[in-house]
């Protein structure tokens, strides 16, 4: 199937030239891909005012892996109880939202 023509007010036709340093393209580059966005997108959203969802991006350290592996197998663990028919531990809701404000808006 052929994807309809845009109404000529709407077709992107004219490019804008930028020059930026290495390190500019490598970090626009970088922002782009964490957003899922072509460089070209993603500088017109920006540039427009218009939202650009970016993911965070975390480094984690040896004992913070070990750290979140624990939680993983914790939440494995919540996750099988009811599953299994059985009532969920207490206080699984409260360790669930306290979870959630530790990760602090990680995407």
């Amino acid at each position: 199937m052929v994807r309809p023509r845009q109404p000529e007010a709407e077709r992107r036709s004219r490019a804008i030239s930028v020059r930026v340093t290495t390190a500019e393209a490598a970090e626009i580059a970088e922002r782009a891909g964490a957003a899922r966005m072509t460089k070209g997108s993603y500088m017109r959203r920006r540039e427009l005012g218009q939202p650009v969802r970016e993911a965070a991006v975390h480094r984690l350290g040896a004992r913070e892996r070990v750290e979140l592996q624990r939680i993983g197998v914790n939440l494995n663990q919540i996750a099988r109880a009811p599953n299994s028919g059985a009532s969920a531990p207490a206080g699984t809701l409260e360790a669930v939202e306290r979870v959630g404000e530790l990760a602090g808006g990680v995407s």
